[in-house]
């Protein structure tokens, strides 16, 4: 029986509406004759890591090809411990394909040949501060020679994303280098030689050799957006991008219902559209509904328990999105006050109707919306502001 959790990445096998996007990321990777780079884009909770898984599982299966899959949010922090993990997923994806290459368990001491590959290939490449060393249970890991004062992080920045290149040369293998939530780079720039962060990425995209391929992904649109189309960026043309959109109607149905079934409620096509109506063609809001209905419900009743209730799904997921999404706009209580305005209108307000409601000049309003659309929180479209999002809409418009 198929067993959903909402929230987490689908599994492989329970993926509904991706083939396209993952075979295309599938193919581009498997390119002989171009070695792409892709920019995976797309809101939040909108299923980029389970495609990104899925492409990892099938790529994987092939001998040929080394897949490091590593979200940049989940590890990002000071240098020192962020590049260890980063360097270990590297280390971890390189000998475990060698093991199965070699028919061998990593982690059962039959490592004589595993360890000198990966020695030698460091050490070949010339690659600076990087060693490895074998523990006791027969596992490899990096050592990174910080020392005890840096003053400067790049080198080693640069040497751990040298690593998958002197893999692949040395091996023969493509590495493809999956990097999630790739803008939270931007946090390491406060650190010493780390400030021009993209334009460091920029010289490892350049060297990396024909047999590394980076895929980056992530939920901040706007920033990503910036870092990538900006012609003032280091990685401006270095990415292919691939934009994830909502699913359609018919296969926002098809995941309800598949949902329905594990909760074992039946398939009910009419309360499955209901739903896509509400919250549009987005997996999670959409798992969330049918985790929370109930027979004899409506499902804008069950909508609004789960955006009301002090526990409920989609209201704490919204006050988590709101807290993350303006700790990074600069403005403080003005833009909620700009949110709540917005939230009585799906179709938005223009300048002069914002200062009207909010009491707000429109000059001090037109400081605050590009805050706003940084944090993916508003779109603006022939004058119109609005929010972007249908659940932080129906939210704010209840608590307003």
């Amino acid at each position: 029986m198929t067993k959903f959790h909402v929230g987490k990445p689908a599994p492989s096998e329970d993926l509904v509406d991706r083939e396209d996007e993952v075979k295309y990321l599938v193919s581009k990777m498997r390119s002989t004759s171009i070695n792409y780079n892709i920019a995976t884009i797309g809101h939040r909770r909108i299923g980029k890591t389970s495609i990104l898984l899925k492409v990892k599982t099938i790529l994987s299966k092939n001998k040929r090809f080394v897949v490091v899959y590593f979200d940049v949010k989940k590890n990002i922090g000071d240098p020192k411990i962020f590049l260890n993990k980063l360097e270990k997923e590297i280390f971890d994806s390189y000998a475990d394909k060698l093991g199965a290459l070699e028919k061998i368990t990593v982690k059962a001491g039959k490592l004589s040949s595993v360890v000198t590959k990966i020695t030698s290939a460091i050490t070949s490449m010339k690659i600076k501060s990087i060693g490895s060393d074998i523990r006791s249970d027969g596992t490899i890991t990096p050592k990174i020679e910080f020392g005890d004062k840096v003053a400067d992080y790049s080198t080693f920045f640069l040497s751990v994303f040298q690593t998958p290149t002197a893999f692949a040369k040395h091996s023969n293998l493509k590495f493809v280098v999956i990097l999630d939530e790739f803008q939270e780079f931007e946090e390491l720039n406060r650190y010493p030689g780390l400030k021009n962060i993209f334009s460091l990425f920029r010289s490892i995209i350049q060297e990396r050799g024909k047999n590394v391929s980076f895929i980056i992904s992530g939920s901040r649109v706007h920033m990503l957006e910036s870092i990538l189309g900006s012609g003032e960026s280091p990685l401006f043309v270095h990415f292919e991008r691939q934009v994830i959109s909502e699913m359609n109607e018919i296969n926002s149905i098809k995941l309800f219902n598949k949902y329905l079934k594990a909760r074992k409620l039946g398939e009910n096509d009419n309360i499955a559209k209901t739903a896509y109506q509400l919250v549009g063609g987005q997996p999670f809001y959409l798992m969330a509904i049918a985790e929370g209905w109930n027979k004899g419900e409506k499902v804008a009743e069950t909508l609004n328990r789960l955006l009301t209730d002090p526990l409920g799904t989609l209201r704490l997921y919204t006050e988590y999105v709101l807290s993350e999404d303006l700790k990074i706009a600069t403005g403080g209580p003005i833009l909620k006050t700009i949110l709540s305005a917005l939230s009585d209108s799906d179709n938005g307000h223009s300048f002069s109707e914002l200062a009207k409601k909010t009491g707000i000049p429109m000059n001090i309003i037109s400081r605050y919306i590009p805050s706003l659309l940084t944090a993916d929180l508003i779109t603006q479209a022939g004058g119109a502001i609005k929010i972007r999002d249908k659940i932080i809409l129906e939210y704010l418009r209840l608590q307003t």
